[in-house]
């Protein structure tokens, strides 16, 4: 067990990048302290939550838990939109429950985890994390593209292409990028890094192998997930790039 004096003095690593924002003038330090400040409060919070509700094992809160993961992910979308953008947090909480309830509901089915809390909650909240990374990046993908190739996508819909036929390269390139930080991450897994549940599970003294179950496990799940996200977003959003005249909308 980590005793509360060696976590402090461990915090103190955070001096380290501090002190190279201080000298490089990258004023990020107070960003910094927040943002750890912010990590320490919601995971003390989150931890006795937790403790209250794997206790109860009560489905309906489980579930309830699971939803407000995603709208949580789902609010965190909002300042990755394009400003044309409308109802972007109901289109990223479509997205992320999509991915949630393919994902989850398929592990679910196989056996592979049950509607324990402790089993469920972790995973769903890094399926709300990852999906919620995956959607910014397919916001800003699309951002980037209906700025860059407007007059591309102006020429397909004068010679009478539809909304959906003209943003068809951008709509894949968006996706494409919003899923390919995922694929790199899992190609690397056990070469370049050993990732963080199967290194939490080895520090508690599970046996390698078994660790590596439950890490394969999340990355199908994770995977799947990211993909759903990205998938559903998009197509959820492009078409607010285009008026009511299947005219494309310049942005500013």
């Amino acid at each position: 067990m980590m005793s509360t004096t060696s976590l402090l003095l461990t915090a103190l690593l955070l001096l380290v990048p501090m002190l190279i924002s201080y000298k490089e003038r990258l004023f990020i330090a107070k960003d910094l302290f927040v943002a750890a400040i912010r990590a320490v409060i919601q995971l003390i919070i989150i931890g006795y939550l937790l403790e209250f509700v794997f206790q109860l094992e009560t489905t309906w809160i489980v579930l309830t838990l699971i939803v407000i993961i995603m709208m949580n992910a789902a609010a965190n979308t909002r300042k990755r939109a394009s400003s044309i953008m409308r109802h972007v947090f109901w289109i990223s909480f479509a997205a992320t429950m999509s991915g949630a309830v393919i994902s989850l509901g398929g592990v679910l089915l196989t056996g592979a985890i049950s509607m324990k809390p402790n089993e469920l909650i972790p995973i769903a909240g890094m399926v709300g994390s990852n999906g919620m990374i995956a959607i910014n990046l397919s916001y800003q993908n699309l951002d980037r593209i209906f700025t860059k190739e407007i007059s591309s996508i102006e020429a397909k819909l004068s010679l009478g292409a539809a909304p959906s036929l003209a943003a068809k390269d951008a709509i894949r390139e968006s996706i494409k990028v919003a899923i390919v930080p995922t694929i790199d991450s899992v190609k690397t897994y056990g070469l370049v890094s050993i990732p963080g549940m199967m290194t939490g599970l080895i520090i508690a003294g599970v046996p390698p192998l078994e660790a590596i179950k439950f890490q394969l496990m999340v990355v199908f799940i994770h995977t799947t997930a990211t993909i759903i996200c990205a998938f559903v977003s998009t197509y959820l959003s492009y078409r607010q790039f285009f008026n009511y005249r299947h005219q494309l909308i310049r942005l500013k």
